[in-house]
């Protein structure tokens, strides 16, 4: 997969550039603001601050204070941030592990006394696996859970079976699997969980491995191995394959979402020795 295009939260087409407003046509009171926006030390969230692109786009951001003078920061889809993060790691995934797996001892040859390296050196290659391998999972996961919250009105209100009706704070604290499954149809009016069940369970299963690393804990039961079937896990779980679940549902909902650049380059994460 190519590297993702950033995407603002908001943005659309004008009809006419910014810079052939009059100031005679501007509101004194806009003027006002705008000169007590630029002249305070501190952020005043009442009001959003809008610019243009090249092509006549406006799309909005924040101010942020920089040695004493404010600076516009766009505002960016967190989702696609968290999705084009998987897709930096996921650049070299498979070339850690294929080097972990072809370097590390043969059971055989511990029993001979001899192996392909040391043992630190394939310690570390299984560090750099693992560190790879958890952040995409974890960006992977985050991109899905920014991009739920974000489909549901903030005035939505759930009922319960017993009839209580819940806030959107309280829906933003359930389950990702109470949100794809309970919430997102009755706001978007389709059901992905049904449309595609069978992608939807590999989505559950990303879900699944996320939590296992987030909430990680050792057997219980008497052994000098406690992760073992964890770390057996990691090795196994079909990376290349995720990354696209991911994409498809959240393109479902908000078509052309993640896109992949039309440059040709490939961008990834690695380590650089210096």
């Amino acid at each position: 997969m190519k590297h993702i295009v950033p995407k603002t939260i908001k943005i659309f087409k004008t009809s006419f550039d910014f810079k052939d407003i009059k100031e005679e046509d501007i509101p004194e009171e806009s003027k006002e603001v705008a000169k007590d926006v630029l002249k305070s030390k501190n952020y005043d969230d009442n009001y959003d601050i809008m610019v243009q692109t090249s092509n006549n786009k406006a799309t909005f951001g924040f101010d942020y204070l920089y040695k004493q003078e404010k600076k516009f920061i766009p505002e960016l889809d967190p989702s696609v941030i968290y999705f084009s993060s998987a897709q930096l790691f996921s650049g070299m995934i498979y070339n850690y592990k294929k080097e972990l797996l072809k370097n590390s001892f043969s059971l055989k040859d511990i029993t001979k006394n001899k192996s392909n390296q040391s043992l630190d050196d394939t310690i570390k290659q299984f560090e750099i696996f693992f560190q790879f391998a958890s952040s995409y999972v974890i960006m992977l996961s985050a991109s899905l859970e920014a991009f739920v919250n974000k489909l549901i009105p903030i005035d939505y209100i759930y009922t319960t079976k017993e009839g209580i009706e819940k806030d959107i704070e309280w829906i933003h604290r359930q389950s990702i699997d109470f949100k794809t499954k309970k919430i997102i149809p009755n706001c978007t009016e389709k059901d992905y969980t049904i449309e595609y069940e069978s992608k939807y369970e590999e989505i559950l299963a990303i879900k699944n491995f996320r939590n296992d690393l987030i909430h990680l804990t050792p057997k219980n039961e008497i052994t000098n191995t406690k992760y073992k079937d964890f770390y057996r896990k990691v090795i196994d779980f079909k990376y290349s394959e995720a990354i696209y679940s991911i994409k498809h549902y959240i393109n479902y909902h908000e078509e052309g979402l993640i896109e992949e650049c039309a440059c040709g380059n490939d961008f990834y994460f690695d380590l650089i020795k210096k």
